[in-house]
């Protein structure tokens, strides 16, 4: 047998501590947690409290909690949607930062998240606008009733079923053109 030199790859030491591949099957620590929630409750307390200032607002004094409890649901559904559609795009999105190293995993999601939500932010709403003009007149009318509360269900939980069917089938779908 020859003695033959080994050269270790610049980016990993002796011990495997340093590695060029991001970990992505690492959890989150407990103070990311921490942080999650608490910005996850903050957002519930502004939605409670923003819908509880704009009923006073308006005067009325609401007689039944059934519209209350639809709304509850239609948001917690499209708090789902918007989740699905987040692993969906940002997905899409990262792969080649991710896939060539030019960014870490962690900091590439992160920048994504960011920049989607700062999208949000600066956006005039022309495609939401847009969508809304192919929907009928008389359920956006009655978005308080039943069958409007039926039409944004079966929007959201159709929206959500594509992107599940197109991430598990891998086609390269963007959820939010779609």
């Amino acid at each position: 047998m020859t003695d033959a030199a080994v050269t270790a790859h610049p980016l990993t030491f002796d011990g495997g501590a340093v590695s060029s591949k991001p970990k992505l099957d690492a959890g989150m620590g407990a103070k990311a947690m921490m942080a999650f929630f608490a910005i996850l409750a903050i957002a519930l307390f502004f939605v409670a409290y923003s819908v509880w200032s704009d009923i006073r607002t308006t005067g009325t004094h609401p007689t039944t909690w059934l519209p209350y409890l639809l709304l509850g649901v239609a948001l917690f559904i499209a708090l789902g949607f918007e989740f699905v559609n987040g692993f969906h795009d940002t997905a899409n999105a990262v792969a080649t930062v991710i896939y060539t190293h030019s960014l870490p995993a962690s900091v590439a999601v992160l920048w994504s998240g960011v920049f989607n939500f700062l999208g949000v932010l600066v956006s005039s709403g022309v495609v939401a606008y847009g969508i809304i003009a192919l929907l009928p007149v008389e359920l956006i009318l009655q978005v308080g009733s039943g069958a409007g509360f039926a039409m944004v269900f079966a929007l959201l939980i159709g929206a959500i079923i594509w992107n599940v069917g197109t991430w598990y089938l891998g086609l390269p779908a963007s959820s939010s053109h779609t």
